[in-house]
């Protein structure tokens, strides 16, 4: 047994002891929410590890390929914003780091010069091309035993647990 299991093994019991004395805990979603965070944490840890020698943090690693994946390697930072999940202030942060890197550049748009405009740099593009067959190798590994179908229903699973995680957090925001 590894240590993942015994931990949830654990959590599990206390979970059970929890229903024991108030009945009405929800068991199953519990030990889903905390296992997706786990599983989280855990996946995130793994991409650190590959992109810590590169020097780079996960969230600008993120908005690097992101900026990649876009048509001739430009886009606005508030575009960039939604695409790579990050806040317009963090999004400030990372653009500054990269830039310092020389792996973004950052100008004036010449349509509007209110906005800014990235492009990801030669430095950049090379950098992305070594690292991301780097994380395709952890990913296959970690899904390997998942096959085609079962990813795919996963995927729908996830993103209708994400859409009811955004609609519950609608219903907490006070208007």
């Amino acid at each position: 047994m590894n240590n993942a299991d015994s931990q949830f093994d654990k959590l599990e019991a206390n979970l059970r002891a929890l229903g024991g004395r108030m009945p009405d805990v929800p068991f199953n979603e519990i030990l889903l929410s905390r296992l997706l965070l786990h599983l989280g944490r855990e996946m995130a840890s793994t991409l650190e590890q590959k992109i810590r020698p590169f020097g780079l943090a996960e969230a600008e690693f993120r908005v690097l390929t992101t900026l990649f994946s876009q048509p001739d390697g430009v886009a606005h930072p508030g575009d960039l914003c939604s695409r790579a999940d990050q806040s317009p202030a963090n999004m400030s942060r990372i653009c500054d780091a990269l830039v310092g890197r020389d792996l973004i550049t950052r100008v004036l748009s010449d349509q509007d010069r209110r906005r800014m405009v990235l492009r990801i740099t030669e430095q950049g593009e090379e950098l992305v091309r070594e690292l991301l067959p780097k994380m395709f190798q952890s990913l296959r590994g970690m899904l390997a035993e998942f096959p085609d179908i079962e990813q795919r229903q996963l995927i729908s699973q996830l993103k209708r647990l994400h859409t009811n995680l955004e609609a519950a957090h609608k219903e907490d925001v006070p208007e």
